[in-house]
């Protein structure tokens, strides 16, 4: 028996999260309301919920950081728990001691936070007092060198930078996810980085307090999943390794560590128990360290108390939901009386994390629509996402569009299995690291375990990346999927003189011919024959209702031997679905999507690549309109690379500037960025601070 029943639980999250934990609810046969913002009136985690209620605008401090809205609509829907997911105000214990005291308000019932008390959130979620902590009560606890102190003053912060030695770390005190992060090699760059860390610190977290540490060269990340219940008990799942990493962002994850050796791993789990038990902790939460890779050292990083994105592969080799064990903590269950005390390590799991970004463009996120999204439907392979066919991905927010997590009995099982996840997942319709994953998967050195933290850095700097495209040229055979395709649907949708064959004429003529504008911005005239289809006086029938089609393009032998398509636009310019056919003789399938038309009436399509994990963009252009036509000479390099939030314009208008000077900064998905001048001049600034431009807008004109 619980001590309380939760019947109804409000999800103040929204996206992957949030789909997650109504997967958990429904399992348990609870109820769950989901609140949501403008721009997600259409996401699928509100399509999932039992019910929806609107809290505000796109803005997330309008919105999901709204305290008071969200229990207010927990009360008026009858929740009786609050679930807050990652992110957001998971770890704000503001927002608990809110919910604590709000029955008084609405003199009503007690409504539960699922998570730990405010007091552990304020004892250890600062990373400053939780050093401070630490060190005061649990000296055995090994820190990382460095500055703690509450005076942030310039002098102060500069001194002790000194004083540790560079490289330094600065951090946000009350953040994580890489916000508010900088490395700082030389004490030149010191003063600009203080002051880009502590902007981004108070935007993200409301707090722009920094601590500084000694800046590691070769370490591993690597952290410990604790449980712990109102009655003393506290248990770990085992460690993750999460070195893989990008502005200090985790990517790739798996469990068990191929790094630690089982001595090790125990030192390293007694601790985050230690910790843990200090702290008197209740629910789930992570302890973090960073392990010198040279001295097989480890330092207490931070501890999250909350929910992890990368928890999936926990379960995956616990066979444990810890969402779950959530409730159930939060119901007063005794976790003596699970499996917990004798919990064991099955097999190997990995996750990697799809994101809508640029690799090629210093991993800077996109925004758009996703055209087709079809996950592989292998054993064993898991999808966690809040996305489907035509959802859209906005400025808003975090950039992640699914994780993807496998499991195997061996380690070299489960890359294998991932391999194949990612060459069989179907994202198509905007840029992602999907290819970009792929290769880190086919790498020596992550398939050995010999990386670290600086992996994604040294293997692949950005003058690779920016040539990763060409690397994977795009074959000339590929062009003829978007032939196929746009061919079938016309000649699908002809209505008139439909016995006559296509592209007939009454006079021989000239081969018919598409132009397609290439990914690499080159035009390619494709030239056709539309022989017939049928084969020895037959009609080829392929099912119950296509044919097979018969083509010569650009001197090759080509069939077209079966089409799927969907249409849920109601417009009926829309289409995604499946295509096979057979170019001299070798037969493949691909995934096809239709794009927008711009004003041209030119209309995108986007193929998917199965054997290499590759999406391709293309544009079947209008042939009355010559390639060299519509192309603005004017071209300038101040252009916005993303959909993004103009925050601070660091020069006024009229002003002279020196090449390499900083102009404005701009943020987009909770990633902040700076434009700088290419060359020396005086500047016109043609965006105000609060602005939300599109990408490709022009922000700047330097004479």
């Amino acid at each position: 028996m619980f001590e309380k029943n939760i019947k109804k639980i409000l999800i103040a999250n929204r996206g992957e999260i949030a789909c997650r934990i109504i997967k958990t609810c429904k399992n348990l046969g609870i109820l769950t309301v989901a609140v949501y913002s403008d721009i997600d009136q259409n996401a699928l985690f509100v399509s999932l919920a039992d019910e929806a209620v609107h809290i505000g605008s796109s803005l997330a401090s309008e919105s999901y950081l709204n305290i008071e809205e969200i229990i207010k609509v927990a009360y008026h829907t009858n929740a009786e728990a609050i679930h807050p997911g990652y992110g957001f105000l998971s770890e704000n214990p503001q927002f608990h001691q809110r919910i604590s005291e709000s029955s008084q308000i609405y003199s009503s019932y007690d409504l539960i936070f699922i998570g730990p008390s405010p007091k552990s959130m304020l004892a250890i979620g600062d990373k400053i007092k939780a050093k401070n902590l630490l060190s005061k009560h649990l000296p055995s606890v090994p820190l990382i060198p460095g500055y703690n102190g509450d005076d942030q003053s310039l002098k102060i912060l500069t001194k002790e930078a000194k004083r540790i030695g560079f490289p330094i770390l600065l951090k946000a005190s009350a953040g994580g996810g890489g916000k508010g992060m900088r490395i700082v090699h030389e004490e030149s760059k010191l003063l600009e980085e203080i002051e880009h860390a502590k902007s981004e610190s108070l935007r993200s977290f409301g707090s722009d307090q920094l601590l500084i540490e000694k800046y590691f060269d070769s370490i591993r990340h690597i952290e410990i999943q604790i449980i712990g219940d109102q009655y003393g008990n506290v248990y770990h799942c085992f460690e993750r390794e999460c070195s893989i990493q990008r502005r200090h962002q985790k990517v790739i994850e798996e469990t068990p560590s191929p790094f630690l050796d089982q001595a090790l791993r125990e030192q390293m789990i007694k601790t985050a128990i230690q910790i843990s038990k200090f702290l008197n902790y209740i629910g789930v939460g992570t302890i973090e360290f960073i392990v010198d890779e040279k001295e097989k050292r480890f330092y207490f990083l931070e501890m999250n108390t909350r929910l992890q994105v990368e928890h999936p592969i926990t379960e995956l080799v616990t066979g444990l939901d810890l969402v779950e064990l959530q409730i159930l903590i939060a119901q007063g269950y005794d976790l003596s009386q699970s499996i917990l005390p004798t919990l064991k390590s099955n097999g190997h799991s990995i996750e990697c994390r799809l994101y809508s970004e640029d690799p090629g463009n210093n991993f800077l996120p996109s925004t758009g629509k996703i055209r087709y999204w079809k996950q592989c439907t292998a054993p064993f392979i898991r999808y966690d996402t809040g996305i489907e066919t035509g959802s859209e991905i906005s400025i808003y927010y975090d950039p992640l569009i699914a994780k993807i997590s496998v499991w195997a009995p061996t380690r070299q099982q489960a890359l294998q299995r991932m391999s194949y996840a990612l060459c069989n997942t179907v994202c198509l319709g905007l840029i992602t690291n999907q290819s970009f994953l792929s290769k880190i998967f086919c790498h020596q050195n992550f398939l050995s375990g010999n990386y670290n933290t600086n992996f994604i850095e040294n293997h692949y700097p950005q003058n690779y990346l920016k040539s990763f495209k060409e690397e994977n040229d795009l074959s000339k055979n590929l062009i003829i999927i978007p032939f196929l395709w746009f061919w079938y649907l016309r000649e699908k949708n002809r209505t008139t003189l439909k016995q006559i064959p296509s592209s007939w004429r009454y006079i021989k003529w000239k081969n018919p011919r598409d132009l397609y504008l290439l990914e690499n911005g080159n035009v390619e005239e494709l030239n056709y024959e539309y022989k017939s289809n049928i084969d020895g006086g037959k009609i080829k029938k392929i099912g119950n209702n296509h044919q097979e089609y018969f083509f010569t393009v650009q001197n090759h032998d080509v069939i077209l031997n079966d089409i799927k398509f969907h249409n849920d636009n109601h417009n009926g310019n829309e289409f995604y679905g499946t295509l096979r056919c057979t170019i001299d003789k070798e037969q493949r399938s691909f995934e096809v999507a239709n794009g927008s038309k711009d004003h041209l009436r030119q209309q995108e399509v986007y193929v998917h690549d199965y054997q290499n994990s590759i999406q391709y963009k293309f544009i079947r252009k209008n042939k009355l309109i010559s390639p060299v036509e519509n192309v603005d000479d004017d071209i300038s390099p101040y252009l916005a690379p993303m959909p993004c939030k103009i925050i601070k314009v660091l020069v006024p208008s009229g002003t002279r500037v020196t090449k390499k000077q900083p102009i404005l900064t701009m943020e987009s998905m909770k990633t902040e960025i700076k434009l700088y001048s290419n060359h020396d001049g005086i500047i016109k600034i043609l965006v105000k601070e609060g602005n939300i431009v599109s990408a490709g807008t022009l922000l700047i004109k330097i004479e």
